[in-house]
């Protein structure tokens, strides 16, 4: 051996020794290790919630929904994780008949003291088993980068009540980047199609060095700078975003920016995303901020602060929030107030609450129409082989819909985005009230397509009774659809209308195509009778130029109707500026929510309030063109003699006395007085007021003909500038003559013969619970003419208005079914004695307090202390399931906030004598009812904004029982959610300029009044007369943690 051989040698033999002493350390640096578990890896899972049997109890242990976590370090699987997740082919997850699909999910929430630099980390699953007929497809998120899995078949349903003979464990495991985590941190797990599975364990694997933090009174999710400015002591700031959640106590949460305190506030309940004020700036800068809990400091950190722009209230809506089962008539989408175009995304397949649903992870086409019955033009960027069928969004492969990138979508108000990723395209809308815009970015391709669908998913089925499609030049396609959707409610009512369409664009086309039923046809035109399916596609070469832009115009009267509206309200004022067309419907929303202004440190509830107040005024329909013409009933085209005047149209008015009224009357009065107008129009037109005039039509849906409270309550809040005379002559129509077919719709009350002949409906002659309702619908026309001097009606109807007695057992004291024999039914069961059948869509437990205008009449009959007590223990049993019914079965519980019939049952406390009751159950709803996700925002059927209009109305602390329909209107106070409240009445109609509502103290738990001020009065009632609001002026509620007994005893007078 040479010595440099030796050396050589040596040097090898060296390292290798270095390299073996080394080997544990290198083995513990790269080692992972179980961060945090929930539940054991032994096969059984019975340590979980609900084991091993009680799976179908999901629902009613509160579990599933967003608000809902698993906390590492503080939550117990005993309590607080469910052996079963089920998916949204399950019942007992909330899927039935009328409640659509239902998804749920399971949070776990998890800080980390320190994030590594670099790190393996793994979540893995452990499942006991998964369905086998129908395996579940599987979501995990981590900090929102989502990735889906396949499970394959399990062994069976005999798994889900402890039987696990033929159970399949599956174990699964998701690895993921060190990047992705922050000091707080939220896993979600969810089943995207398909049935349930069975967890045995959950964990997390990383880094050695990696520490769980110890939660304590809070846990702290992010802490980051915002996008925008707010506005506070008429100084710009830019806020710290604290994103936290209450865990135990009253801590007082103090903010510090380089050392000055910007914030200080105590966190009682819930979820807090708190605006910490950080003085704006104009250029960028470092600071340190300081999070303090009682004195003593829980978090520290530095913040990138920035130039940015003031927020508007337009900039809280969340559009997406409540849209996981809202139904055709809400979606997310570029919606103008009561807009003719609704333009959104759908992905779901036909049929009840059709439309968009935000698990689903494609999307089909981009529609106009979301009314209720009636939808039409889908349009979809596309490229690649022609596909003419939309298809299933669980094998989105098979039609022309796209998966789309969940990350990219975006939904503000006025916009809509998200990235199409089985094409490769961008797609952006917006609109304006009768047009839709759209904006394609495609890739570099010959062969860029715009479909043109005419046959698409809808909620209610539709066929095409005739079709035209036309290229009118190189950039425009026009032409019409008539279409008919059968049986739109029950009694073979056929509901017939005709959209005419222009679609521009803004590159030539290079090619127009179209298909009829599946088969493509070898022209650009089509002229066809009933075709089953069929529509257009226009062909761009998008090499050198991308970008694909589209404008649409609608119109039920004519096609030159749909071109002046497309002139009128794109081309003339925005021609091709997409960003313009966006920018004004901004502008459009901002001036009506502005007119409520909240105080409030809270970024959530800001975003829950102006969306709720969003949906109030987004979702019902413009019927007629910017020239005020309109399609009737029998399709006559009609003139509006003012164009402002609109023809307006939705779903049906039934209880909107409990929500939607009350609030357009308070915010939106011009819109009342549209309303008002549109329903006098059609009775000039067709002889009758409509309760469901959607599309013009009289649509006999749900009972009563409670456009009257409608009618009634806008003159009563001073909305007068229409011919009163003529509105008190239709309603008095309406409630004195049997019902007739008007077109092929069917106008009056069905079941008015029998409430005539018996002063209450028999149960063997109609429905029963239209006892009720008949007689609060003639309480409204007595109010109504006794305010316009009619002495003879006002008498006719104030007697008719008490036959709501005839109905009101007095020794069972419940609306007992009785027959035209006038017995009561014997074996009554005020839950389960003709639920839904002869008590429309609730039970009589919950119909018996359908007296809004006579409450103290009701109390005496049942009993006062009897009412209390019934009412109290509803809510009592209600509030365990969030006052919603799972599967939407209204009818099987006592209070239920996600169907109208219980929509005043808190406020009735008020006219008992308990206000403060009154005050913790409206609360309750709020606090428990209405959420802030795509699930939980509400619970229940939307209604085309009424759960919303209720929401905002509590939320001020202010209701009126009978819809502000008597003579004398009133407000009867709730509990205010808000320390203050600016109502801008605008000085319209009469009013003053703004009203105050100032509730000191006001908070999570602060709820219950203590004593109050009226325009610098002392008030001891719990109401006051809405002329004391109308005219300004401020009410001052002092709040706070208990009730006051002695205060607002007084009770609401009973209208004469």
């Amino acid at each position: 051996m040479t010595i440099a051989e030796h050396f050589s040698y040596a040097r090898r033999k060296w390292l290798f020794y270095l390299l073996f002493l080394c080997l544990p350390l290198l083995n513990v640096w790269g080692q992972s290790h179980v961060i945090w578990q929930i539940g054991s890896q032994d096969g059984k899972g019975t340590e979980f919630a609900l084991a091993p049997s009680r799976f179908s109890q999901f629902l009613n242990q509160d579990f599933g929904w967003e608000d809902r976590y698993y906390l590492i370090g503080r939550s117990s699987p005993a309590t607080d994780w469910p052996y079963a997740l089920p998916g949204p082919a399950d019942a007992w997850g909330g899927t039935g008949p009328t409640s659509g699909v239902r998804y749920q999910q399971l949070s776990i929430l998890f800080g980390i003291d320190q994030k590594p630099a670099t790190g393996n980390w793994k979540l893995i699953l452990n499942l006991l088993d998964n369905a086998a007929t129908n395996p579940p497809l599987f979501k995990v998120s981590i900090n929102g980068h989502a990735t889906t899995y396949q499970l394959p078949a399990g062994g069976g349903d005999s798994s889900l009540t402890g039987n696990l003979v033929r159970a399949k464990k599956y174990t699964l495991e998701v690895p993921f980047r060190t990047e992705w985590l922050q000091s707080g941190n939220e896993i979600t797990l969810a089943i995207l199609q398909g049935s349930w599975l069975l967890f045995d364990q959950i964990r997390l694997e990383g880094p050695q060095n990696v520490k769980i933090t110890q939660p304590s009174q809070v846990f702290v999710r992010t802490i980051q700078p915002a996008a925008y400015q707010i506005e506070k002591d008429g100084k710009p700031h830019q806020p710290l975003l604290i994103d936290l959640e209450h865990l135990s106590g009253k801590p007082r949460l103090s903010v510090w920016l380089d050392k000055v305190k910007i914030q200080e506030e105590t966190i009682e309940t819930g979820r807090y995303q708190l605006e910490a004020p950080m003085p704006a700036v104009t250029q960028n800068k470092q600071s340190e901020y300081e999070i303090k809990l009682d004195g003593k400091t829980l978090l520290k950190g530095k913040v990138a602060r920035s130039a940015q722009p003031l927020i508007t209230p337009a900039d809280y809506v969340d559009t997406q929030m409540g849209s996981a089962h809202s139904r055709w008539m809400i979606a997310p989408g570029p919606w103008m107030p009561f807009s003719m175009v609704k333009l959104s995304p759908d992905n779901q397949p036909a049929g009840w609450q059709a439309g968009y649903d935000p698990s689903i992870e494609s999307i089909g086409s981009f529609s106009h129409i979301h009314e209720w019955t009636m939808a039409a033009i889908g349009i979809m960027p596309v490229n690649g082989p022609l596909k003419t069928q939309v298809g299933d969004p669980q094998h989105p492969g098979q039609g022309y819909r796209s998966r789309m990138d969940k990350a990219s979508e975006q939904a503000p108000l006025g916009y809509y985005k998200v990235h199409l990723t089985d094409y490769d395209i961008q797609a952006e809308l917006t609109a304006t009230t009768r047009c839709g815009f759209q904006r394609y970015t495609f890739p570099n391709r010959k062969d860029s397509r715009v479909m043109v669908d005419f046959q698409i998913p809808a909620e209610y089925s539709y066929h095409i009774e005739e079709l035209e499609v036309k290229q009118k030049d190189d950039h425009t396609i026009e032409g019409f659809s008539k279409q008919k959707t059968p049986d739109a409610w029950s009694g073979g009512v056929d509901q017939e209308y005709t959209i005419y369409f222009v679609i521009e664009f803004d590159q030539p086309i290079r090619q127009l195509g179209t298909w009829i039923n599946d088969s493509i046809q070898n022209t650009n035109q089509i002229h066809r009778i009933k075709p089953a399916h069929a529509g257009a596609y226009a062909e761009f070469d998008t090499e050198q130029n991308k970008v694909v832009q589209v404008r649409s115009a609608l119109s039920l009267v004519s096609l030159e109707n749909a071109r002046l509206n497309l002139e009128t309200e794109v081309v003339k004022q925005f021609g091709w500026d997409f960003n313009a067309v966006r920018q004004a419907q901004v502008k459009t929303w901002n001036e009506l929510l502005s007119r409520l202004q909240i105080s409030t440190s809270d970024r959530r509830e800001k975003v829950r309030f102006y969306t709720n107040m969003y949906r109030a005024l987004c979702s019902r329909n413009t019927w007629s063109d910017v020239n005020g013409q309109w399609v009737d009933a029998t399709e006559k085209v009609r003139q509006f003699a003012n164009p402002k005047d609109v023809a307006l149209g939705c779903d049906a008015f039934w209880n909107t006395f409990w929500n939607l009224n009350q609030f357009w009357n308070l915010v939106t009065p011009e819109w009342s007085s549209r309303w008002v107008k549109s329903q006098l129009a059609m009775y000039d037109a067709n002889g009758w007021l409509a309760k469901g005039p959607a599309g013009m039509e009289y649509i006999p849906v749900m009972v009563a003909e409670h456009e009257i409270p409608l009618v009634v309550s806008a003159y009563q809040m001073g909305i007068r500038d229409y011919d009163v005379n003529k509105a008190l002559a239709a309603t008095i129509k309406t409630q004195t003559t049997l019902p007739e077919k008007v077109g092929n719709g069917l106008a009056g009350n069905a079941d008015l013969q029998p409430y005539l002949t018996h002063k209450f409906v028999p149960y063997d002659k109609g429905r029963f619970s239209n006892s009720l309702e008949y007689a609060f619908d003639d309480y409204c026309v007595a109010q109504f003419a006794k305010s316009l001097g009619q002495q003879a009606p006002y008498k006719q109807f104030s007697d008719r208005a008490s036959w709501w007695q005839n109905a009101i057992n007095p020794k069972t004291g419940y609306a007992h079914l009785r027959g035209s024999d006038g017995n009561w039914q014997a074996n009554f069961d005020p839950f389960k004695s003709g639920a839904n059948e002869h008590y429309v869509e609730g039970n009589a437990w919950q119909l018996t307090f359908f007296v809004p205008q006579n409450v103290p009449a009701l109390a005496k009959i049942i009993g006062q202390n009897e009412f209390i007590k019934r009412l109290n223990w509803g809510f009592t049993e209600s509030e365990k399931l969030r006052f919603n019914a799972p599967g939407d079965q209204y009818w099987d519980y006592p209070v239920i906030q996600g169907n109208q019939q219980s929509m005043h049952f808190a406020f009735l406390f008020n006219w008992v004598k308990q206000p403060w009751l009154t005050q913790q159950w409206s609360r309750s709803i709020v606090d428990r009812y209405y959420g802030s996700g795509v699930s939980n925002a509400y619970l229940g059927d939307e209604d085309q904004g009424q759960m919303s209009a209720w929401f905002i109305m509590a939320a001020l602390g202010l209701f009126q029982t009978d819809g502000g329909c008597r003579i004398d209107p009133i407000y009867e106070i709730g509990s205010p959610l808000y320390s203050k409240v600016v109502i801008d009445l605008g000085s319209q109609y009469g009013r003053g300029k703004s009203f105050t509502i100032e509730a000191r103290n006001a908070s999570r738990t602060n709820k219950f009044v203590q004593k109050a001020v009226l325009n610098g009065k002392e008030l001891n009632a719990c109401w006051f007369p809405a002329s004391e609001l109308l005219k300004g002026g401020s009410l001052v509620l002092e709040m706070g943690p208990q009730p006051n007994k002695s205060w607002g005893i007084i009770p609401p007078p009973v209208a004469e």
